[in-house]
């Protein structure tokens, strides 16, 4: 699928010259800004990098997922509390500092103007990414999909020999992570906006590939498959300078695992026929998954008869379905939805409504508007399923059709509804005008009819993960959920666990009541917390995971 915006974006990554800027107070800018733009369905990760050179700021940008690096910026001004980074073709970022490390700004280009935040971070990296020399064999790997239109690219770890292999419990467990491959860092206090930070260690060398060589292996290791969230992500799950599959598999290594870590299709060296990769959805990712494993059983130090799959948020889903077509030992699933994609969503743009000042009547009321803008969308993008790609952009006669239907349903509801939307509508009403829209539920059309029409968004929503999970009679599954989740709701799956316990599924959970989304103790559980967060993950879920897959592991 085609998306404009996108196209839009790209155009950027091929812009340099040099940036000489002028600020008052210099040293509060230099470091890492790291943020996201949202174009379509995708999220492009950037990194600025602010130094200063003679008195003068300079800035280069950063886009892991384009394999661009330290392209110079063109301008940059400071005027007070307001940074703008000015780049070809037209394109900008004018940022107003609303903490010490918090840029709050708009992205504008060619018409175009998305709300984004930047981050700012000290260094390129998190303090649990591991370093070379590594206490293990490493090697990059590439293999083929099934389809032949597809290349696979990761990363694969193994002990370097049988002595190499722990038999870490208990204390001795708890001993290694705390003693080296990650701290446990200190409660947060209530109303302390800051997390403890760790020892900075330096940047880890570029990996070069280096072609397996199989003499002397005679010990087979069990295996663990990493699979990612939602979104284009390469083998390391990389979140700003964070790398939460490089310290998993650092960690599972170390414990006696192989395991292998994959860029996702289309991302990285993972590359392919672009038709083939424009209808991808969740369940495109079984068949990489599957690709994966068969790689690994050709290889000698592989124990087939041992193969794991820890899946993080959408590669939860994804480790669900491979195992209707694989047997595995063991799924991990790591803050992996327990509810419809529609029904995520909704508990995502509540806590987003709460964070807006909304009140519970408000944003319980406004659910049901969602799931009506959601269910719409779907209903017109299975009516365009299958034509040229092009009709995947609404036309002006789409949106219409879909703000004539969304405001019939919005007169039909009750009064309750009805006072929540004028709320929302409200809001809106300036976003849909710097939009050129002729109406709050036009630019609601543009907003949703492209998560209708596209592959990915469209499974998305339909797809219940709940009935895949009760199946799961012949695979064990440990079930890891934060209590500070803003991304998936944490109270379906805890009812979801009772059912499975009823059901004879073999499951085990633990929650934890401070962790977010990407098993990072946080304040809030806000996603604009993922970047500051210095630790990467929090040691208790390595050890509860590591301890659960020995226990299985020793088993067979």
């Amino acid at each position: 699928m085609k998306i404009k915006i996108t196209t839009i974006l790209l155009a950027i990554f091929y812009c340099f010259g040099s940036l000489f800027a002028q600020s008052q107070d210099p040293g509060q800018w230099i470091g890492y800004w790291k943020g996201t733009i949202n174009a379509g369905n995708m999220q492009i990760g950037l990194t600025f990098h602010v130094s200063q050179e003679e008195g003068q700021l300079t800035s280069t940008l950063d886009v892991p997922l384009q394999g661009l690096k330290e392209y110079k910026v063109e301008s940059t001004v400071v005027e007070g509390q307001t940074l703008t980074w000015t780049l070809g073709f037209g394109a900008t970022f004018r940022g107003v500092l609303k903490d010490i490390k918090q840029l709050d700004g708009i992205w504008k280009q060619n018409g175009q103007e998305i709300p984004c935040v930047f981050y700012q971070s000290l260094f390129d990296r998190k303090p649990q990414t591991p370093i070379l020399p590594y206490p293990y064999e490493f090697k990059l790997v590439d293999f083929s999909h099934p389809s032949g239109k597809l290349k696979l690219s990761g990363t694969l770890t193994y002990p370097k020999s049988p002595e190499n292999k722990a038999d870490w419990m208990g204390e001795n467990l708890i001993q290694a992570a705390a003693g080296g491959l990650m701290a446990i860092p200190p409660k947060p206090v209530e109303g302390d906006e800051t997390i403890a930070p760790f020892p900075i260690f330096p940047a880890a060398p570029t990996l070069v590939k280096i072609n397996i060589d199989t003499a002397g292996i005679h010990h087979q290791f069990p295996v663990v498959l990493l699979l990612s969230g939602s979104g284009p992500q390469d083998r390391d799950e990389s979140l700003g300078a964070h790398k939460p599959f490089a310290v998993w598999a650092h960690a599972l290594t170390q414990s006696g695992f192989a395991v292998l870590r994959v860029d996702d299709r289309g991302v990285g060296k993972s590359i392919g026929d672009p038709k083939f990769l424009a209808n991808t959805t969740t369940e495109s990712y079984v068949s990489d998954a599957m690709a994966a494993i068969d790689y690994l059983g050709s290889l000698p130090m592989i124990d087939t008869t041992r193969v794991y799959v820890i899946g993080h948020s959408e590669g939860a889903a994804v480790a669900l379905m491979l195992s209707k077509k694989r047997r595995l030992s063991g799924i991990v699933s790591l803050a992996g939805a327990t509810s419809t994609g529609i029904e995520t969503s909704v508990y995502q743009i509540q806590n987003g409504w709460k964070q807006n000042g909304y009140d519970s009547f408000t944003c319980h009321h406004l659910a049901d508007a969602q799931r009506k803008l959601i269910s719409l969308a779907i209903e017109m993008g299975n009516a365009k399923n299958g034509e040229n790609p092009e009709s995947t952009i609404p036309s002006d006669q789409d949106k219409q059709a879909f703000a004539q239907a969304f405001t019939k349903w919005v007169k039909s509801q009750d009064n309750n509804l009805k006072k929540a939307y004028k709320v929302w509508q409200s809001d809106n009403t300036k976003i849909a005008k710097a939009y050129s829209e002729k109406s709050v539920e036009t630019y609601f059309a543009k907003s949703y009819l492209p998560l209708g029409y596209n592959p990915w968004t469209r499974f998305f929503f339909q797809y219940n993960p709940a009935t895949d999970f009760l199946q799961q009679k012949d695979c064990d599954i440990l079930m890891i959920q934060g209590g500070l989740d803003m991304q998936v709701n944490p109270v379906p799956t805890r009812n979801l666990v009772k059912q499975m316990e009823a059901e004879g599924v073999g499951i085990t959970y633990a929650e934890f009541p401070n962790l977010n989304h990407m098993m990072q103790h946080a304040i809030s559980g806000n996603v604009r917390e993922y970047f500051d967060i210095e630790e990467t993950l929090a040691v208790e879920v390595y050890i509860k995971t590591c301890s659960w897959l020995l226990d299985r592991a020793r088993m067979r």
